[in-house]
C-alpha cells in the first residue's frame, strides 16, 4: 500500500491536501469564532466568510499556509514563533484585501495594545501562535491520515467539486457585498447580474451573513447606513 509519504511526492495529491486543509479550516474556523462569540457575547452570531455554507476563508488561508511552511518544523520553539508571525501576517493581509476590494472592515483592533493598523495585534498573534501549535502537533497528522484514506479516483472528483463550489461561492459573496457598498454610495445595477445580485443578496441577507460589517473609515456598521 502506497504510504501517506508516498502519496505527498504525487503534485496532484498536494493540490488535494491543499484543497482538503483550506476546506476543513474554514469549516473548523467558522465553528470557532461562533463558538468564541457565544462564550464573550452570550448569543450566536454569524462569523462566516462566504454566503453558502459555514466558512470562514481567514482560517482556511491560515491553515492553508501554516502546512506549507510548518508542517516539517520539529523545534517547538520556532513552531510557535514562525506560527504567531504567519498568522499575524494572514490576518494582516486579509483584512487590507478587505479593504482595498470590498471597501469593508470585518475586525479592528485599534484599541488593543500594540496593533497593526488594526488589522491584527500582538494579543491575537500570540492566539495565532498557540492555534498553529496545536494544529500542527495534533490536528495536522489525523487530518492526513484521513484525507488520504480516500481512494484517488475519488479525490480528484471532491477535489475538483470543492473547488467549483468555493468559486461560485466567493465570486457571489464578493458580488454582494460590493453591491451593498455601492448601494450605500446611491448606484443603482448597470446589467441584468447587478440586479440579481441585489435582488435575491439584498441588505437583509448581507446583515444576516455579516453582521459586523464596517465601513473601514468611520467603523460605523454597515447594516447603520444608508
Amino acid at each position: 500500500m502506497e504510504s501517506i509519504k508516498e502519496k505527498s511526492k504525487d503534485p496532484k495529491n498536494n493540490i488535494y491536501k491543499i484543497v482538503m486543509i483550506f476546506t476543513i479550516g474554514c469549516f473548523l474556523g467558522c465553528i470557532f469564532e461562533t463558538g468564541l462569540c457565544y462564550i464573550q457575547r452570550g448569543y450566536f452570531e454569524s462569523r462566516k466568510g462566504l454566503i453558502y455554507g459555514p466558512f470562514n476563508p481567514v482560517y482556511g488561508f491560515a491553515m492553508v499556509v501554516v502546512t506549507i511552511f510548518l508542517e516539517k518544523e520539529q523545534n517547538n520553539i520556532l513552531l510557535y514563533l514562525k506560527g504567531f508571525l504567519l498568522g499575524g501576517i494572514v490576518e494582516y493581509f486579509c483584512s487590507w484585501i478587505q479593504e482595498i476590494i470590498f471597501k469593508t472592515s470585518s475586525w479592528n483592533y485599534n484599541s488593543y495594545f500594540f496593533n497593526f493598523n488594526g488589522r491584527t495585534s500582538i494579543y491575537h498573534m500570540v492566539w495565532w501562535g498557540i492555534l498553529s501549535f496545536l494544529y500542527i502537533k495534533l490536528l495536522h497528522p489525523m487530518i492526513i491520515k484521513i484525507i488520504y484514506k480516500i481512494k484517488e479516483d475519488k479525490r480528484i472528483i471532491i477535489m475538483c467539486v470543492l473547488t467549483i463550489f468555493f468559486t461560485i461561492d466567493a465570486f457571489i459573496s464578493s458580488m454582494a457585498c460590493i453591491r451593498r457598498v455601492q448601494r450605500i454610495n446611491g448606484n443603482k445595477p448597470s446589467s441584468n447580474f447587478e440586479r440579481f445580485i441585489d435582488k435575491h443578496y439584498n441588505d437583509e441577507v448581507i446583515k444576516k451573513v455579516y453582521p459586523n460589517l464596517k465601513d473601514p473609515k468611520t467603523l460605523i456598521k454597515i447594516s447603520k447606513m444608508k
